[in-house]
């Protein structure tokens, strides 16, 4: 069976107002619209688990930088059984409130895209680009990139990009958000455990650091539910696709060099008028040359 990726991030939004483990009545997770609760009443719904995650999240909407390095294991199984795995890296690199680069690599993908605030460029492949028509905000860049940066980046980069606000995208838009537990990460590591179920049916797991500074440990995203829902893929019974992300590096405030969100052109490398014509290309079609300075 071939591995399916996602090519795009699935987005999500609305209030989160569920309590840990189920929606407000008739399962709506909306309360009614007559409703007079003051911000203080409100506040008092917010699920612990939800609070729990605030401490990181701010860490990240403060940040001045972050600097990380994710290892991505993409895995189908049917019944248990691991029948397709294919590994890749994140590395990103991000200065508030503007720059940024993020960097996929992996057997089948070398996809990065580079930000410094003034201009934004794709670079497809070793030996293909485009220059965007303009910079790529960093908030936006966590729900919609101009190129596919795996199968659901959306997470990741909400977790890795400075200055961003992670809870649009980990707990807004959800029907629970689950506090597990205390455990230790890989039998060494002081961790706490958060469970996600977002209203795509989407599933997400989360592992921090315990303690006042805490940092990514791991996520592991199922994408099953949701791709069975939307009904697009005919999947036998058992089927599972699940990701594995984890942080093997992520330094908070690392200084990092401006070089890193300015692309360099590789020498032979060819430059195409947009992402869409560089996949046109690969479809066989004659690409269009990009428009000169003159024009």
């Amino acid at each position: 069976m071939a591995l399916i990726l996602p090519l795009v991030a699935v987005g999500h939004a609305g209030p989160l107002l569920a309590q840990d483990t189920e929606a407000t009545a008739e399962g709506t997770g909306t309360p009614p619209a007559e409703s007079s609760q003051t911000d203080e009443e409100a506040a008092d719904r917010v699920p612990e688990s939800v609070v729990a995650l605030q401490p990181l999240f701010q860490r990240i909407q403060e940040a001045d930088s972050i600097r990380a390095s994710v290892e991505l294991s993409a895995d189908t199984v049917v019944d248990g059984a691991v029948i397709s795995q294919e590994t890749s890296v994140y590395q990103i690199a991000s200065t508030a409130p503007d720059q940024f680069t993020a960097y996929l690599k992996g057997e089948k993908i070398q996809t990065r895209v580079y930000s410094d605030g003034e201009t934004a460029v794709v670079a497809l492949s070793p030996t293909a680009f485009c220059v965007l028509e303009k910079p790529i905000a960093m908030q936006n860049a966590v729900f919609q990139l101009p190129v596919p940066l795996g199968p659901y980046p959306e997470a990741v980069l909400a977790l890795t990009l400075a200055g961003v606000d992670p809870s649009l995208t980990l707990t807004t838009g959800m029907k629970s958000v689950v506090q597990v537990g205390r455990e230790n990460f890989r039998g060494r590591t002081p961790s706490v455990h958060f469970t996600g179920l977002q209203d795509d049916d989407v599933r997400w797991d989360l592992w921090i650091t315990e303690g006042d500074q805490p940092v990514p440990l791991r996520l592991r995203i199922d994408l099953s539910d949701m791709l069975r829902a939307n009904g697009a893929l005919d999947m036998p019974p058992g089927y599972r696709f699940t990701l594995r992300l984890d942080f093997k590096v992520w330094r908070l405030n690392h200084p990092n060099d401006p070089s890193l969100y300015r692309y360099t052109k590789v020498e032979g490398a060819q430059e195409f008028e947009s992402v869409q014509a560089y996949y046109r290309s690969l479809a066989g079609e004659q690409p269009s040359p990009p428009p000169s300075a003159e024009e």
